[in-house]
């Protein structure tokens, strides 16, 4: 053994620092650091036990007062068994040590236990209080999607309970009859190794309390600002005039202020800031007048009655300018038929979309700085919403309850509207190509040579993330939002229930449908979303090689009720490697996994038309886009295609107006649909085409390798990919002699040309 002294102040032993000593203290304090919380080692104390198991410290261990320690290398179990064997009086020392510091662990466990089972049923128990209290007072309820998935901390936490009484029992027993105990070495080590194992799970269950310690404080004071506290603060404050509300909520908040003041997770300066926000809310809107009577529960609720104000004063624009849309949004309220095509109706569809973007730009920008943001803005914004009675007063309620928790998910590339208007504001992405296909960019570059700016106003207005806004919101996002509607001759953009063919609820588009949509492409299409890009690296001689790699399209979620969705653009900019940009109704009418199917389709048809660039159509370059071409305008002089099939290609012409592409999509939808379950609907040219370009997922290929009708493209498709595999493998051969590491962009081709 050796001893080591340490000055009070300095850290002995650091977290995650690998186990390489037990350290006994000898004189001294040492401080035990576990997320955040302390536990004190005294002398005769042990460190290190709770890191056996592991294999690295849990703890931070600080010297509390001046400290001195004996320590022994450790080097797994067998290190401390020959301790044991030549020294059986350290076995007391062990084994006092480890029930101290496991019983300590059990401790404080059972306290973060408590805190999260109180804070998990108050929340529970506190929701459908709020509901029904909306209800009784005529306001429309918000979800709290976190509250539903916040599990009971039971789940989170397999500890068995009888470990508790088990060490705090054996910490309890005479200390002299501990240490006869234990003096065999062969009983103290097999303690020491099952201890080790419980220490760590107990280590491990506090991590897992602390964790969801924090999902709860969010839940109930998030910086969204939409928790729990701040829907039953709403209602508080909006009902607090109405007979018996302030007497039925004041025991409800009263409950949650003190469950968010004493929650160890919070932020309690943010807490103490929400709550100086609420006294004053209360305090502005109290009144001594008389108390009001509870509104009627039938048509719009109190909090969405004057919606439109809200959102017309918001917007800041003339009062004028607001007096004729509120006049509009009347009329086509009462109208019988908001879809006719009579001229009046015509009109007052094209008035209204344009209000609609009038009102929405400025609406947005002010958004941006708005930390409080109201409901309904955002249900402007995201849903197109201005009015309950146009809107439905039962969608007006859902809108309501889900537009705080609306959101997408960035990181898969799924964004609101908002989110991403925001993230072009911000820099993160570029303006989308406009319907000239022209991005922004070469937008600001025609405006400079056409002379409507300056050398100096194309720079500044290039940098100018404002400006980029604007191009969205006026050069693409009415179209899209028109296109993705599906009934362009009858498009308004205001959320009106008659476009409501079906519940909102089941016709939301969330990030996770879309993310089962498209793997389910992929698992069938494995190189759906795959393109071609150049990779060269002359240090690892690798002049030039065509690679292919996946990226996800960019979805973003349109205002709307629709019916189709839109491939917009299948790259960024000239960036063979961005990815496409496809827009889509948030409320769709139709299945989500089909659309999906066709624009995939049409993302595959466009990104092979963008690689060939001119020789798109020109067979003597094959390529998707050129063998379907060609095969489309010579299926009359195809020898191998019958008169059966000839007549089946004419009709799937016509019907596609002779739109070369839009036979692709529905043929592409068959062969993901049927041919790939073994259900032929394509001909024989065809499905040779789309094993060449589009293959099956291996599974999927031996499933088919055993029907007849798929053995000669089959027979292709390997020959390819033999080809493909041997060239990369001789290559790789090649460059494994030059470079020192195999570069990973060889290694993940191989692996892609293998599937």
């Amino acid at each position: 053994m050796a001893l080591s002294e340490f000055k009070q102040g300095s850290v002995i032993c650091g977290e995650g620092a690998p186990l390489r000593h037990i350290l006994f203290i000898t004189k001294g304090s040492v401080d035990a650091e576990f997320n955040g919380k302390a536990f004190r080692l005294e002398q005769g104390g042990v460190i290190g036990l709770c890191a056996l198991s592991a294999g690295k410290h849990m703890h931070t261990y600080t010297a509390a007062t001046d400290v001195v320690v004996f320590s022994y290398p450790y080097k797994g179990f067998s290190s401390l068994e020959v301790l044991l064997n030549e020294r059986p009086e350290v076995s007391g020392l062990l084994v006092n040590s480890m029930c101290r510091q496991i019983t300590l662990a059990l401790w404080y466990r059972q306290i973060l236990k408590k805190e999260a089972e109180a804070a998990y049923e108050l929340a529970k128990d506190t929701f459908p209080q709020y509901e029904r209290l909306c209800t009784l007072y005529a306001y429309a309820s918000k979800q709290l999607p976190e509250l539903d998935e916040l599990q009971h901390p039971s789940e989170i936490d397999p500890l068995e309970e009888w470990i508790h009484e088990y060490y705090t029992g054996i910490s309890n027993v005479e200390q002299t009859v501990s240490q006869a105990f234990f003096r065999e070495p062969g009983i103290s080590l097999g303690f020491l190794r099952r201890s080790a194992e419980d220490v760590l799970c107990v280590l491990r269950a506090c991590e897992s309390y602390d964790e969801y310690l924090s999902r709860v404080a969010g839940v109930y004071a998030h910086e969204s600002r939409h928790d729990l506290f701040a829907l039953v603060g709403e209602l508080h404050t909006s009902s607090v005039n109405i007979r018996g509300a302030d007497d039925a909520l004041k025991p409800i908040t009263a409950r949650l202020i003190r469950q968010m003041q004493e929650l160890s997770k919070a932020d309690q300066a943010y807490v103490e800031q929400r709550l100086q926000e609420y006294r004053d809310g209360l305090e502005g809107i109290r009144t001594e007048a008389g108390i009001a009577e509870i509104p009627s529960a039938t048509g719009a609720k109190q909090n969405l009655l004057n919606s439109m104000e809200v959102i017309l004063e918001y917007s800041g624009l003339p009062e004028e300018d607001c007096n004729r849309f509120a006049r509009c949004v009347h009329e086509y309220t009462k109208l019988a038929d908001r879809g006719s095509a009579d001229d009046d109706a015509y009109r007052l569809r094209e008035e209204l979309t344009a209000g609609f973007y009038r009102i929405y730009e400025p609406v947005f920008f002010k958004s941006l700085e708005d930390p409080t943001l109201s409901t309904i803005v955002k249900m402007f914004l995201n849903f197109g919403y201005v009015d309950a009675a146009l809107a439905g007063y039962e969608h007006a309620d859902y809108l309501y309850s889900i537009a705080d928790s609306l959101k997408g998910d960035p990181e898969m590339g799924v964004y609101t509207v908002r989110e991403w208007l925001t993230a072009i504001y911000e820099g993160s992405k570029e303006p989308s190509r406009n319907d000239f296909d022209t991005d922004y960019a070469a937008y600001i570059r025609e405006m400079k040579t056409g002379g409507k700016i300056t050398a100096q106003e194309e720079n500044t207005m290039l940098q100018d993330n404002a400006g980029k806004v604007r191009f969205e919101l006026e050069q693409v996002f009415p179209t899209v939002n028109k296109i993705t509607f599906g009934r362009i001759s009858t498009f308004c953009p205001l959320f009106a229930s008659h476009n409501a063919l079906r519940s909102l609820q089941a016709s939301m588009v969330t990030p996770s449908m879309l993310k089962v949509a498209i793997d389910e492409i992929r698992s069938i299409d494995f190189s759906a979303f795959y393109r071609e890009t150049l990779y060269t690296n002359p240090d690892a001689g690798v002049p030039k090689e065509s690679i292919n790699v996946e990226i996800l399209p960019e979805i973003i979620l349109l205002p709307n009720i629709g019916l189709r969705g839109a491939m917009w653009q299948e790259i960024e900019g000239r960036k063979r490697a961005s990815p496409s940009r496809l827009f889509i109704p948030l409320m769709l009418m139709e299945d989500i996994k089909t659309l999906m199917v066709r624009l995939t389709a049409e993302f595959r048809w466009e990104m092979c038309k963008r690689i060939q660039g001119t020789r798109w159509s020109d067979i003597t370059a094959p390529s998707l886009t050129s063998e379907f071409f060609d095969y489309l305008q010579f299926y009359r002089s195809n020898r191998e295609l019958s008169q059966d099939v000839k007549a089946s290609v004419k009709t799937e012409l016509v019907r596609a107006r002779n739109i070369y592409k839009s036979v692709f999509v529905q043929n592409y939808a068959d062969w993901l649909q049927y041919e790939s379950n073994g259900s032929p609907r394509l001909n024989k040219f065809v499905r040779r085409i789309m094993m060449i370009y589009c293959p099956f997922a291996e599974e999927t290929r031996e499933k088919l390798s055993l029907n007849p009708q798929f053995a000669e493209p089959l027979k292709r498709f390997n020959i390819r990919k033999h080809q493909r595999v041997t060239r990369l493998s001789n290559l790789m051969q090649k460059v494994s002699k030059i470079a020192k590491e195999m570069p990973q962009e060889l290694t993940d081709e191989l692996a892609f040309a293998q599937r």
